[in-house]
Order: structure tokens, then C-alpha cells, then sequence
């Protein structure tokens, strides 16, 4: 009977204590908003790849995305393909010229931060509607661009960084303590980010996972064969990589051990700084090595900037600055020393 009784305790117990950690996780990530610097960052670089990508073969655009252009419209309209797209709307140069220059000033008002919650979502319009013009010219990282758009459509991106954020200033509102209505935009915005993470361990991984299936990366050889494609190299630079074997098999072990572990990495929390760091140097490499994927590098980058939090980000200006107090007052000391003469 009694241990009947202490086994019902137990487990009231047990439920009373999940209720209690799941209101405090409720009121921690409805009360306030975190990750609002790492999500500015990635507003900015993402808004810039689609800045890039719009302007990067602007003189060339009627032959990579108008209606006479490299992809032809039939195959662009056939009934297999599904895809939505703005440009689908009318055959003819005038619709063309107009909905690729809107989508130029949407993806500059994304950039800037301004009504960012509706560009957000026009930027995404307007920017898979070019992507669908043209399939042929896509990479993985525009394929994760229109992914993860979606999910900043939940996220505030616009607390730092943004014409937003000027404005709200201006009237005194602050960006992290959040009031009762706006508690479920709050949930909303954490449910972003952790989409946004997701979607970044999701492509590690899997990427890992392929890697250790090909024969070249379990013999190390495979950066060997990448830095030789001429379609992405750096001519004249990627040899003095490629012509050194324990380099490459070095870095080929590295990032296949990297892209799977970064998904278990993240779980430490003062490991993230590191792990972020890592990425980025990771994808800076692929860049500069691999010419072709600068925008694959360059979105990537953009998403790993919202694993941070805020106090990681705060921690990192106060040192930096720091660091450049302390080479100013040793800058002035040496001007103020008297110079010695013999």
C-alpha cells in the first residue's frame, strides 16, 4: 500500500516537474527573443547572394531569363513542370524587364531591412520565380536560399542592421523584451531559427554521409581530383595545393570529419563559437579554391551566422574592441615617448 502511494507521488512528481521546465522554456523563448544579431547578419549576406545573383549577368539577362532566352519557354511552361513563376505570366519583353527590375528593388529593401517581414516574403517571390526561369544555372546554394527564406518569413531579421531597427529606435521600442500579444511572433521567430539550424546540420550531414561512401574520400584523395576541375579551380593557384600529398589527404579526412560532426558539436554550447568558425573558414576555402561556388559559400556562411546567440556576439565586439583600445593607447604611448638621440 505504501509503496503504491510513494510510487504515485513519484510520478505526480515526475509530471509536476515536466510542466514546470516546459512553462519556463515557454516563457524563456516567448518573453524574450534571442539570436537577433545572427539573424541581422544572415538578413544582410543572404540579401547580398540575391543582390549578386540578379546583377552578376545583368547585361546578359534576356539570354539566361527572358522569354527568347537560353531556356526555352515551352520547355519553361510544359505542363510537367509545376513550378510557379511571376515571369510565366506573359511572353513578352516589357513583363520581363518589369518583374526582374522589381525584383532587384526587392531584394535591396530585404537587404536594407526595411518592412522586412514583407520583403521577406516578396524577396522569396520574386526570387524562385527567377530561379524557375532558368534551372540550368543553379547550384545547392540556391536551392538553399529558397528553402531557408521560408522560414525567415518567422524570424526577426530586422532588429539590428535594418532601417527597422533606426526606426524603432527613433520611437523608443525595444527590440528584446517582448509584451503579451507578441508573444506567439516570439515563438514564431525561435521556431525560424531552429528550422534554419536544422536545415544547416541537415546538409552537413547528409553531405558527410556521401562523402564516406566514395571511394576517393575514404582513400583521401578526393580534394586531389576537385582542385583540378577546371569548370571551378583558381588557375594558377589551386597546384600549389593539390601538388602536396599530405595536404590534401589532411584536408580531404577534415572535412568529411567536420561535416559529420558538426550536427553533435553544436549540442555543447560554448563549442558553437569554434564550430561556427570552422564553417566559415570551411566555406571561405570552397570560395576562394572552388571560384564557382561563391554563392554556395556565400549563403552557407549567411546561415551559420544564426547559431550564435546574441551573447556570443556581444562577447566577441567587447573583445574586439578591447583589442583595438589597447593598440591605440600603445599607438599613443610610443608617439608620446621622447625620442632618444645619442
Amino acid at each position: 500500500m505504501n509503496s503504491s502511494i510513494s510510487g504515485t507521488g513519484a510520478g505526480a512528481s515526475l509530471i509536476l516537474d515536466a510542466k514546470t521546465r516546459i512553462y519556463s522554456w515557454l516563457e524563456y523563448f516567448s518573453g524574450r527573443r534571442h539570436g537577433l544579431i545572427g539573424a541581422a547578419l544572415a538578413r544582410v549576406v543572404l540579401g547580398g547572394v540575391g543582390l549578386y545573383f540578379y546583377l552578376r549577368d545583368y547585361f546578359d539577362r534576356d539570354f539566361l531569363w527572358g522569354p527568347q532566352g537560353v531556356w526555352p519557354w515551352r520547355s519553361f511552361m510544359a505542363p510537367e513542370n509545376e513550378a510557379l513563376s511571376l515571369y510565366s505570366v506573359a511572353k513578352t519583353d516589357a513583363w520581363f524587364e518589369l518583374v526582374f527590375h522589381v525584383g532587384i528593388i526587392v531584394a535591396l529593401l530585404f537587404t536594407l531591412g526595411w518592412k522586412t517581414r514583407i520583403t521577406t516574403a516578396l524577396h522569396y517571390v520574386f526570387l524562385w520565380s527567377l530561379q524557375q526561369r532558368n534551372p540550368l544555372i543553379l547550384d545547392g546554394g540556391d536551392n538553399v536560399t529558397a528553402i531557408v527564406l521560408v522560414f525567415f518569413m518567422f524570424v526577426d531579421s530586422s532588429a539590428y542592421l535594418s532601417l527597422d531597427a533606426r526606426m524603432k529606435r527613433r520611437k523608443g521600442v525595444s527590440f528584446e523584451s517582448i509584451s503579451m500579444r507578441k508573444r506567439v511572433p516570439s515563438l514564431l521567430h525561435h521556431a525560424g531559427l531552429l528550422a534554419v539550424i536544422l536545415q544547416v546540420c541537415t546538409v552537413y550531414l547528409v553531405s558527410g554521409m556521401y562523402k564516406i561512401q566514395g571511394e576517393r574520400w575514404q582513400n583521401g584523395t578526393a580534394l586531389y581530383y576537385i582542385l583540378r576541375v577546371g569548370e571551378f579551380g583558381w588557375p594558377g593557384v589551386n597546384r600549389f595545393i593539390y601538388e602536396h600529398a599530405t595536404l590534401v589527404v589532411a584536408a580531404t579526412y577534415a572535412t568529411v570529419f567536420f561535416q559529420i560532426a558538426f550536427s553533435f558539436l553544436l549540442l555543447k554550447r560554448s563549442l558553437r563559437p569554434f564550430v561556427v568558425a570552422g564553417g566559415i573558414l570551411l566555406h571561405l576555402g570552397i570560395g576562394l579554391f572552388m571560384s564557382g561556388l561563391v554563392t554556395f559559400s556565400a549563403t552557407m556562411i549567411a546561415l551559420e551566422l544564426v547559431i550564435m546567440g546574441d551573447g556570443h556576439y556581444k562577447r566577441l565586439a567587447n573583445r574586439v574592441r578591447k583589442a583595438l583600445g589597447s593598440r591605440k593607447d600603445l599607438a599613443a604611448t610610443v608617439q608620446a615617448e621622447p625620442v632618444k638621440t645619442s
